[in-house]
C-alpha cells in the first residue's frame, strides 16, 4: 500500500495536543504510588520531586487526590520522554519490558491487524492516535528527515510505553 502524500493533512490537531497532554497528566496517578527510594530515581526537577515526596507523607485521600491533580498540571514542564521511560522500567520487569518492547517493533502503519491487536490488548490506547503517529514515521521516511524520524520513533516509544502504564 503506497500512502499518497498529497492527500495526507500531516499538521498535528489540537485535540491531539490535549490528548498527549492529558495521558502525560495520568501519569500522575501511577507516581502517586511509587516508594520515596523510587522517586528519586526518576529523572526530574528539584521542585517536581519535592512535590511527589509531600504526596508520599499525605495520608488524607482528599489532600492525595488533590496532590495527585496539582502534580497532573506540574508535569508538563518536566522532559515527558525521560519521565515515561524511567516510569516504566520501574513499574515493569526486564521480561515485560522485552515483551512491550517488541510491540514497538511489530508496529506498522500497513499492518492493520497488528494495530488492533495492539490496541486491544492495552486498554488505553486510541487506534487513531497510534495510526497518526505510526503515519509520522512513515512521512519521516518519505521527506528522508532524519530529525523529525528520531523525533516521530522517540514518540511512538514513549506512547506505547505510556499505554503500557495506563493499561495495568
Amino acid at each position: 500500500m503506497v500512502i499518497n502524500w498529497a492527500e495526507q493533512d500531516m499538521r498535528v490537531s489540537r485535540t491531539e495536543l490535549k490528548k498527549q497532554h492529558d495521558r502525560l497528566k495520568s501519569m500522575a496517578e501511577p507516581l502517586a504510588y511509587l516508594s520515596k527510594k523510587q522517586m528519586k530515581k526518576l529523572p526530574v526537577s528539584d521542585y517536581f520531586l519535592t512535590e511527589l515526596e509531600d504526596l508520599a507523607d499525605m495520608t488524607s485521600a482528599n489532600a492525595r487526590n488533590r496532590q495527585i491533580k496539582r502534580i497532573g498540571k506540574i508535569i508538563s514542564e518536566e522532559d515527558r520522554h525521560s519521565l515515561v521511560d524511567a516510569l516504566f522500567k520501574i513499574l515493569f520487569t526486564p521480561e515485560q519490558i522485552a515483551k512491550i518492547d517488541g510491540w514497538y517493533a511489530r508496529l506498522n502503519v500497513h499492518d492493520d491487524g497488528t494495530l488492533k491487536q495492539f490496541v486491544k490488548q492495552f486498554k488505553a490506547c486510541e487506534k487513531n492516535t497510534l495510526y497518526q503517529m505510526l503515519l509520522w514515521i512513515e512521512y519521516a521516511k518519505h521527506m528522508a528527515d532524519d530529525e523529525l524520524l528520531e523525533e516521530s520513533e522517540q514518540d511512538l516509544q514513549t506512547y506505547v510505553h505510556e499505554m503500557a502504564i495506563l493499561s495495568r
